[in-house]
């Protein structure tokens, strides 16, 4: 039996911050009911396809449940009311005020169903000069400070790797927040509303920026301890045009570093400025091809540098295909994908083999005769 099994979640969130949330509650045992409006959440749009289906939408809906119904609709609400009453959580990710108008808000829904867990995912939160702003990931990102700190060398900002807003500032606090909710549920017979604001769930990301806050010497114009400031956590060039990653932080690591690149004993004592460490590490470097000084590193435990990888090499990595990261399956129309690992120990939730994501509407019988 898995950890939240018996558990039954109404999902009112489309694209990426709930749905992610919810799939790890999935994975987790719960029973997890799409509500989608008619037609269908935005996601099932997205590419990539097959057969008509987005890949997308699979990755993140696998094992769910799907009711297709018109929340204006007074007898549709009705019905989804009547559900209420018996799931444990909602999750919704629409502006403030919508799912009050709706008559399905947490101060309508506690009085249908006094233990539920009401999470509602928003850009800025329910309250705030800011809460019925538009916005998406790279908006939160801009706005909070994190994005200016992630810059070319000439300053400018660059489009982030992923939705880091989205996913560390929505899925996984709404993810970790049902949670306590539901064992406060449980221990004092009593529901919780949960108010996830992506935008100020950045805060605790910007922990390097904030500590330089706290400092009298406070310079936004350089590049922060862990973002380019030091020789020993950067990335360089090879001869080849390819690039290392290293993150030899501790004096171990540095120093092993140093002994198999031959660098200088000024760069290994570090007594020169940052900026000039790293011209001379990076010289070093860019006198070899990434081949080179991949099996210099590749051989040693002891030094934290490796080579920058794409997707298909990180696929065809030993580590991820014995560990079977990515064994189990979705189908699409007979066409098997491999399912997106979600965070949660493998140990403690065994995730079904091929799995599917439901189609739009498969489960309007849940409500047909409520």
């Amino acid at each position: 039996m898995k950890p939240l099994t018996g558990i039954r979640i109404l999902d009112f969130t489309t694209l990426l911050p709930g749905p992610l949330a919810t799939l790890m509650l999935s994975d987790a045992g719960a029973e997890v009911i799409k509500i989608e409006k008619i037609g269908g959440e935005e996601m099932r749009k997205s590419e990539p396809k097959i057969c008509d289906n987005s890949i997308l939408f699979a990755m993140l809906n696998r094992g769910k449940k799907s009711i297709e119904v018109n929340l204006k609709n007074p007898v549709c609400r009705e019905k989804i009311k009547k559900l209420i009453k018996k799931s444990d959580v909602i999750i919704e990710q629409f502006r403030p005020g919508v799912m009050e108008k709706l008559g399905i808000g947490w101060k309508q829904v506690k009085k249908i169903n006094k233990k539920i867990v009401y999470c509602s995912i928003t850009g800025y939160g329910q309250d705030g000069e800011k809460k019925n702003k538009a916005g998406h990931d790279l908006n939160y990102l801009a706005e909070s400070g994190l994005l200016k700190f992630s810059c070319t060398k000439d300053g400018a900002p660059i489009l982030p790797i992923t939705q880091i807003a989205d996913i560390a500032g929505g899925s996984y606090p709404a993810f970790m927040n049902i949670l306590l909710a539901l064992f406060k549920a449980k221990n004092q017979n009593k529901g919780s509303f949960l108010d996830i604001s992506m935008y100020e769930n950045l805060i605790p990301l910007a922990w390097l920026g904030l500590s330089n806050l706290n400092a009298k010497n406070f310079d936004d114009s350089q590049p922060l301890y862990l973002n380019g400031k030091l020789a020993r956590y950067n990335i360089y060039e090879t001869k080849d045009n390819k690039y290392l990653a290293l993150g030899a932080l501790e004096d171990k690591f540095w120093k092993k570093f140093c002994e198999i690149i031959k660098a200088p004993k000024d760069v290994v004592l570090e007594k020169l400025p940052h900026s000039i460490l790293i011209k001379k590490v990076e010289s070093i470097i860019k006198k070899k091809n990434e081949s080179f000084w991949k099996k210099k590193f590749d051989n040693e435990n002891n030094v934290c540098c490796t080579a920058i990888k794409d997707l298909k090499e990180f696929m065809q990595d030993k580590h991820i295909k014995n560990k079977k990261i990515f064994a189990n399956n979705i189908s699409i129309n007979g066409k098997e994908i491999f399912a997106i690992p979600t965070a949660l120990d493998r140990r403690l939730v065994k995730i079904r083999k091929n799995n599917t994501a439901p189609i739009l509407g498969a489960n309007n019988n849940i409500i047909k005769f409520l």
